[in-house]
């Protein structure tokens, strides 16, 4: 093999031969030793590939050549017939009819030249064989195999007295043939080619058992070098026996002249030829480049009869084959002449993926080896080539695969090659720096590459905080224009997942993958999910008919990835088509069709065969097919579910009920259970009935549950004492007194005492309810209870006193969320800040979007400025407000004011006051805080009609400030400017033609939809100037704003790196390394 690494081509030793390569030994005892036959070669081992560089441990192994046997009575003469030469006895027997070969090969007529003599050489193998050009040109010639060269002559006859044998005394023994040849006058040899020159030899019909013909090619002229020409000779012989002894015989000393002799090493013009092919494919490095010497052949013939027609048909062309970094190439031949270089073929190079590799197939009978390519929903395309480079190229692709699929066990690709072969490990693969996750961005840009992608478009985050961690999240595309990925993109994600166990739980949410469902593919299986890790074929029997390729990525990913646990579709389908036509009837097989996501997983589910057991199927709309597959599942043990989150599946109470007494079977297991949102009515008897099974428990939402009427709490007290809850979701679920009294005592048990999260939003509760749940959870006079208590869109405003004074008193959880709370009066709000002054319990506050009759008074902002002063205990705190359509939330301009106090503030890390409207005078006043504030940690401020000066005195003030890690860009605001700007400026002067009333002019222009009718819109010629200027502002502008931007990233780098330096210092303090 010939290999280039670092950007220069050298000579790498080949690895040891196979059987078929393998060369015979010397037999010491006699002067000429038989040739030994094929079975009689044993295997050697071979070494490692040099796709990142040759190793310098290799070594080579020369063996000497031995002529065929030749008796002694072959060069006697007796009555008997006997052959007329030396070559008699190499000459075959079953030679008859010979057949007729055309070569277009300029080697035949090329005369002997190069330092080695005949005289000097072994012969090998010799015999008659067919040649020719034509049906008219076509002759018999004698050719003669020596363990250096391949020499041609017209006869028999002609070899004989070449080589000195006509008047040989015939009792010489050929022992002293080569003293003897020095001194005879020997006819000009005819040199075909140097062994050490050839690159394939092969049959040229395709078919071992039944092609006679041999094909050499080879480089005439200069060798290998810079001047050498690709040429190629076809030999016809008697039978396909007598072929296959020449391809063996070819093969062997070809091998033996390139280790005693190897070829000279690319020139550097060709190195960079080849490179800069690659590099217009995008697909050269340095480190994964290597290229081979092949010769690209044609397709198999169908007719098998060896004419010239056909032979004329099998046309071989000599190339390089590249292999980059993602791609295999085959580049034409590089000419040499004395003025310039030139390609010998104008065809450009053609290309395909590693990745879209669907078979490696090598001969064992000649030099031939095959690839195959397809990519997704396209026919396969089949290069078929021949190289003595054949096993290093198979080698080295399989390596290349493996570089770009390191996790995958199974490759996608049949590989028909020598056992020796499967069994040669493959040379190490080199870390990459900076490369994790498996390899995933070196596996994705390779298939991103294979199906032309962009893989810059493909955002995605990995998640190590969260349960069930390392988790991938998928995000909506980076183009501003698109809001969800091709096919062909989700395709390569899904991939790119397969097989990369570094990763445990996968979401999808929110991006949608209907657009791989549509997609069928009938064209190839390789990537169907079809065998088990150990090789053990499954027969799911899920479902007929054809499936989609989602379908057979997602069982992929589940089935092959050993360590994911969850997998989260929120969103990812879009609402099914009606099922209903135009006429009222049904479409049929519509509704019957199960989701992609049900049909693929729920199989591998029940039957065990893969560890996910955590679904996410949250937004997606379940029909009474995909019924049967969840229940199926649910009803094995072998599932093991842990959590089955169904919310806004539209399942009617029907499914909700044969699914929750199928999900009975996962009671020791089971531990999230989300079916919010879903059309059925429940009855709250049987809803109790149905889960008091799984004692388990530790996430439950049931909001948005509609259950019948009844005194019947939602959930009974005895049912919630069974767990041992960490999340309860009830929002928007009608509460009765007996609900509440069952959630108030479950809080004051001691099973609750894991609770963290408990959403009643929009429930009904009234102040006095709230109360008597704080009152529960209370657990101890000094340290709060670690909860986060939602209890906002309720009717608190009424009959407060006993709500604001647990507030006051600090029997309130760690953490409150009141947003959206309506206050009809603003005394009642000013009470309410009142008592979160004082409070000594909380540490998180979301007061935001809270609506008052009017904007917030004097009184009210300076309640809030006292609670942003006196306040001890709060570190992150939201207020802010709401714009929408139709009505907003906002406090006023008198919030800027109580802006003031929290520079006074020495507690508070993250403060929330979006939507407030602060304008400039706000901006300054932020300003002023980020300057005095030492404790700011987070400041979020968007959305406030901040203009570029306030935006500019925010990033002067962060000069002063070293604790701040975060302030937005504000682009939300800086494109509203210059919106507004345009709206300003771009204003066209409109004439109003006729006499019309003043007063009816001024009401149109007042209306919401400003008529035109009567009006004229002219531009002048200081309008079109105008314009001009406008824009240099507008960029003005923009490029001002982003010159502010990129200073405020500064300062928070600066601050960031300060922060990680300060808990570094505390932790080596502390005697943490």
């Amino acid at each position: 093999m010939t290999s280039t690494t670092g950007g220069s081509v050298g000579h790498s030793r080949r690895r040891k031969s196979f059987a078929f390569f393998h060369r015979p030994s010397v037999l010491h005892n006699s002067d000429i030793s038989p040739w030994a036959s094929q079975d009689d070669i044993s295997p050697k081992p071979r070494p490692k590939s040099a796709l990142f560089g040759s190793s310098s441990d290799t070594h080579e192994i020369s063996t000497m050549l031995s002529t065929q046997s030749l008796r002694s009575k072959g060069l006697t003469k007796t009555s008997t017939s006997r052959p007329r030469s030396m070559f008699g006895s190499l000459k075959p027997y079953e030679i008859t009819s010979p057949m007729v070969e055309s070569s277009a090969s300029s080697s035949l007529e090329s005369s002997y030249s190069g330092t080695a003599q005949p005289h000097d050489s072994v012969i090998v193998h010799s015999g008659e064989v067919v040649t020719g050009a034509g049906l008219l040109r076509r002759k018999k010639e004698y050719f003669v195999l020596t363990n250096r060269e391949l020499l041609r002559y017209k006869s028999e006859q002609k070899a004989n007295e070449a080589f000195g044998f006509g008047g040989i005394n015939a009792s010489v023994r050929p022992s002293s043939v080569a003293t003897m040849m020095g001194d005879l006058i020997i006819e000009q040899h005819k040199l075909v080619t140097m062994m050490n020159q050839v690159v394939a030899v092969y049959h040229p019909g395709g078919d071992a058992e039944v092609d006679s013909s041999v094909q050499v090619d080879y480089f005439e002229g200069g060798g290998v070098s810079s001047s050498g020409v690709p040429s190629s000779t076809v030999l016809v012989a008697a039978s396909p026996t007598e072929a296959q002894l020449w391809i063996d015989r070819l093969r062997s000393v070809s091998l033996q002249a390139r280790v005693e002799s190897p070829p000279l090493a690319f020139p550097e013009s060709t190195v960079e030829y080849i490179a800069r092919r690659l590099e217009s494919e995008k697909d050269y490095s340095p480190t994964h480049f290597q290229v081979f010497r092949v010769v690209q052949r044609s397709g198999k013939t169908t007719n098998r009869t060896n004419s010239i027609e056909d032979f004329q048909k099998m046309y071989s062309t000599i190339c390089y084959l590249a292999i980059g970094i993602h791609k295999i190439h085959l580049v034409p031949y590089q000419r040499f002449t004395n003025q310039s270089i030139t390609s010998i073929s104008t065809v450009g190079t053609v290309s395909h993926a590693i990745l879209n590799l669907t078979d490696l197939s090598l001969s064992h009978l000649d030099e031939c080896f095959s690839l195959t390519f397809r990519s997704p929903c396209h026919n396969a395309q089949k290069w078929s080539l021949a190289s003595a480079d054949a096993p290093d190229i198979i080698q080295a692709l399989r390596q290349s695969a493996e570089y770009l699929r390191p996790m995958w066990q199974i490759p996608p690709f049949s590989i028909n090659i020598p056992e020796s072969m499967k069994d040669e490990p493959l040379p190490d693969i080199p870390a990459t720096p900076g490369d994790d996750l498996g390899g995933f961005d070196r596996t994705l840009s390779a298939y991103c590459t294979a199906y032309e992608l962009d893989a810059s478009n493909i955002v995605y985050a990995i998640q190590t905080d969260v349960e069930d961690s390392p988790r991938f999240v998928l995000y909506p595309p980076a183009h501003h224009r698109r809001h969800q990925y091709t096919d062909l993109e989700v395709l390569a994600l899904l991939r790119t997942l397969r097989w990369n166990e570094w990763i445990c739980s996968i979401s999808f949410h929110g991006v949608s993958l209907q657009s791989l469902d549509r997609v069928y593919d009938n064209n190839g299986t390789e990537y169907e999910p079809r065998f088990l890790k150990g090789g053990r074929q499954i027969n799911l029997k899920a479902g007929q008919g054809q499936k989609s390729l989602l379908v057979h990525e997602l069982r992929a990913l589940a089935l092959y990835n050993g360590k994911l646990r969850r997998l989260d579709f929120s969103d990812c389908m879009k609402l099914r088509p009606e099922s209903n036509n135009d006429e009222g009837a049904m479409i049929p097989g519509l509704a019957e069709k199960a989701c992609a996501i049900v049909e693929a997983i729920m199989p591998l589910c029940r039957r065990g065969l893969t560890n996910v057991d955590w679904l996410v199927l949250t937004g997606i709309e379940l029909v009474e097919a995909d019924l049967d597959w969840l229940v199926d599942a649910a009803a094995s043990r072998l599932a093991h579910f842990r959590g089955i989150e169904l919310a806004r599946c539209a399942l009617t109470e029907r499914m909700l009920t044969v699914f929750l007494n199928a999900l009975v079977t996962h009671e020791n297991t089971l531990e999230s259970l989300d079916l919010s949102g879903n059309p059925g009515r429940m009855h709250s008897p049987s809803l109790n009935n149905s889960m008091c099974y799984f004692p388990f428990l530790r996430k439950l939402n049931l909001s948005r549950l509609l259950r019948t009427s009844g005194v019947d709490a939602v959930l009974a007290a005895e049912t919630l004492l069974r767990w041992r809850l960490e999340e309860l979701n009830l929002s928007e679920t009608k509460l009765n007194a007996e609900s509440i009294d069952a959630i108030a005592t479950y809080l004051a048990s001691p099973r609750s005492d894991s609770l963290q999260h408990l959403a009643l939003q929009q429930c009904g509760l009234t102040s006095k309810d709230v109360a008597v749940l704080m009152h529960s959870m209370k657990r101890s006079s000094k340290t709060p209870r670690s909860l986060h208590l939602y209890i906002g869109r309720n009717p608190l405003s009424q009959n407060a006193s006993c709500f604001i004074e647990c507030i006051r008193q600090g029997i309130t959880p760690s953490h409150l969320t009141m947003q959206m709370v309506d206050y009809p009066k603003e005394e009642m709000f000013q009470e309410l800040i009142r008592a979160f002054s004082v409070n000594n319990t909380l540490v998180y506050l979301d007061i935001s979007k809270a609506s008052l009759p009017y904007e917030a008074g004097e009184q009210t902002c300076a309640e809030l400025g006292n609670m942003f002063a006196r306040n001890t205990t709060l570190r992150e705190l939201d207020i802010s407000g709401e714009q929408a359509i139709l009505e907003s939330a906002r406090l006023g301009s008198g919030l800027v004011k109580s802006l003031a106090r929290l520079a006074e503030n020495t507690t508070l890390e993250v403060l929330r006051i979006e939507l407030q409207a602060l304008g400039t005078p706000g901006a300054m006043e932020l300003a002023s805080l980020i300057a005095k504030n030492k404790t700011l940690r987070q400041l979020y401020c968007e959305m406030n009609e901040i203009h570029l000066q306030g935006f500019t005195a925010m990033v002067n003030s962060m000069q002063k400030n070293t604790t701040l890690t975060y302030l937005p860009r504000m682009d939300r605001d800086r494109a509203e400017h210059v919106r507004c700007l345009k709206e300003k400026l771009f204003q066209p002067i409109c004439v109003t033609s006729g006499t019309q009333d003043k007063k009816v002019d001024k009401e149109r222009k007042s209306s919401f939809r400003k008529g035109v009718k009567g009006k004229k819109v002219s531009f002048s010629e200081d309008d079109a100037l105008n314009l001009v200027g406008v824009e240099k502002s507008l960029m003005l502008l923009e490029e001002k704003w982003e010159s502010e931007a990129q200073r405020l990233q500064g300062f928070l780098a600066r601050n960031n790196m300060n922060l990680r330096s300060q808990k570094y210092t505390f932790a080596r303090d502390i005697g943490f390394s």
